[in-house]
């Protein structure tokens, strides 16, 4: 394969699966506005985003799987056979099953530890039903894996495409009977519909692969080992993301609807960092650990500032768009169930979150690399420090300034974390590429600030808050996209030339492709 066509593939998949990500984050934003709607801000709201944070931590962690045991289906010399990377991961969802249904009232206590016994009721009730939602969702996650491995990528998006769709019908159908479990509920489903199609495509994809590694018996101490490898090659996933299920957690202690405004803030954020840099992550996880043989440089050099710069062109106004109109913009729609101060604590939270989405970008491009080099077991080793100090870091912020402490102090450790990768993994161009990514965060940063921040302050003399949001954000669009041709000339000339094609074809209809 040319070059030209190699880059094509790369960028196609990592579109694919950016639209893919795109649009299970839209069918979470509208149920996100459905929930707010019907059950407001409140402790029972929190009781059931405790139980969801710990789905979500989870969930990232299936998906990460992708990225770490795709280097074990593509080694030629200890390739993982897929019989047994099936069985592999039954075995680990045997203990989460555990967890979440007959043991689900004493980890709601450890989820919950700030609520009422009422609120934390709700933890209980959701754990079973989101349970049963990781498992699925761990199973779908091995399929992707293996179907990326076979370059089956619109298989993949088609099937999360699938489930986010089957999860916004359920939640419609339930919201009325279910109560606050209904989110569950609709998670559920989703699980379902993407795991069955992810098994399909397992099953189209399997007649023209061959596989690498031989066939051999099942054996549970050859699973229990197998488990241990890939499990030990995600903790740091693992680790990573359960900083929000503990920034979550001591939120708690503050005030009552605290964790669910967060809950609201962060699935915003998150889905923004799944959408680009961690969608990045697994389309190229394949190919990196390919190339990392012959030039290990390339790992790093070759996707983390590229990827970077193309998810902050993309991240920084939407974060921005989000604190000058969206906050106040879901203040008016949602009056009834949303007090102004909640409004004001989702636009600090939102604005808090930012820093943090820096970090988790460079995270989340890094950790890919780090497989591909083969240095997953230094790697690991950072979880632990890296859990000690977000927990000394989030105590510290929440004694000095309550819960907008303890949210701002989440972007330290994920910062430390991607410096600690960086010079472990690149030491020869840690410099350069530090340089790099410094550059391009503050660029985009403070141009989407300008924007946004210029659109907020004219539409605040209009006097309407929906008014003035509205022209905050359209006048914040414009400037920034404005903008873009001198603070990323590179990135929008590349937009254009693959845009372009695409509108002639339209414009000129069956006769272009003559």
């Amino acid at each position: 394969m040319s070059e030209a066509a190699d880059k094509g593939k790369r960028a196609k998949a990592g579109v694919v699966m950016a639209a893919a990500t795109f649009s299970m984050a839209a069918a979470s934003g509208i149920q996100a506005a459905l929930y707010l709607h019907s059950f407001g801000i409140d402790g029972r709201t929190d009781g059931f985003f405790v139980a969801f944070a710990l789905y979500t931590v989870f969930g990232v962690f299936s998906q990460s799987i992708r990225v770490t045991s795709a280097p074990l289906l593509v080694d030629a010399k200890r390739s993982l056979p897929l019989r047994e990377f099936a069985a592999t991961l039954v075995l680990i969802s045997i203990p989460v099953a555990l967890l979440t249904i007959p043991l689900a009232n004493p980890l709601s206590f450890l989820l919950a530890p700030g609520l009422s016994e009422a609120d934390r009721a709700v933890t209980q009730e959701a754990l079973p039903i989101l349970g049963g939602a990781m498992i699925l969702q761990l199973w779908a996650a091995g399929g992707a894996t293996v179907l990326a491995v076979r370059d089956r990528f619109n298989t993949i998006a088609g099937a999360y495409i699938a489930g986010a769709g089957a999860g916004l019908v359920v939640y419609l159908a339930v919201s009325g009977s279910a109560g606050e479990l209904s989110l569950g509920y609709s998670m559920l489903a989703m699980a379902v519909v993407t795991c069955g199609l992810m098994l399909a495509g397992l099953r189209r994809s399997a007649r023209g692969a061959t596989e690498t590694a031989p066939r051999r018996s099942l054996r549970l101490r050859r699973l229990v080992a197998d488990a241990g490898l890939i499990l030990g090659r995600t903790s740091i996933y693992l680790a990573f993301n359960a900083l929000y299920l503990i920034t979550l957690s001591l939120t708690t202690s503050f005030a009552p609807g605290d964790a669910t405004v967060l809950s609201y803030a962060y699935l915003f954020a998150s889905y923004l960092v799944a959408g680009t840099a961690f969608a990045l992550g697994m389309s190229r996880i394949a190919d990196m650990s390919r190339e990392a043989r012959s030039d290990p440089r390339r790992a790093f050099g070759d996707t983390v500032p590229q990827g970077f710069r193309y998810s902050m062109l993309i991240c920084a106004p939407a974060l921005a768009l989000f604190v000058a109109a969206g906050a106040p913009v879901i203040g008016v729609v949602f009056s009834a169930s949303l007090h102004p101060d909640d409004i004001r604590t989702l636009q600090e939270f939102g604005a808090l979150l930012s820093v943090w989405t820096v970090a988790a970008l460079l995270v989340n491009l890094m950790l890919p690399a780090m497989f591909a080099l083969g240095r997953a077991r230094i790697t690991n080793l950072m979880a632990p420090p890296l859990l000690v100090v977000h927990v000394a870091v989030s105590l510290a912020g929440g004694a000095l300034f309550g819960s907008l402490g303890v949210v701002g102090a989440a972007f330290v450790a994920p910062a430390l974390f991607a410096a600690a990768m960086l010079r472990t993994g690149a030491p020869e161009i840690a410099g350069h590429l530090a340089r790099e990514v410094s550059r391009d965060a503050l660029r985009f940063i403070l141009a989407a600030a300008a924007c946004f921040g210029l659109g907020a302050t004219l539409g605040t003399a209009v006097g309407s808050t929906f008014g003035g949001a509205v022209i905050a954000g359209f006048l914040g669009t414009v400037l920034y996209l404005g903008l873009l041709p001198f603070v990323a000339p590179t990135q929008v000339e590349l937009f254009r030339r693959l845009l372009g094609p695409l509108l002639r074809a339209r414009r000129t209809g069956p006769q272009a492709a003559t």
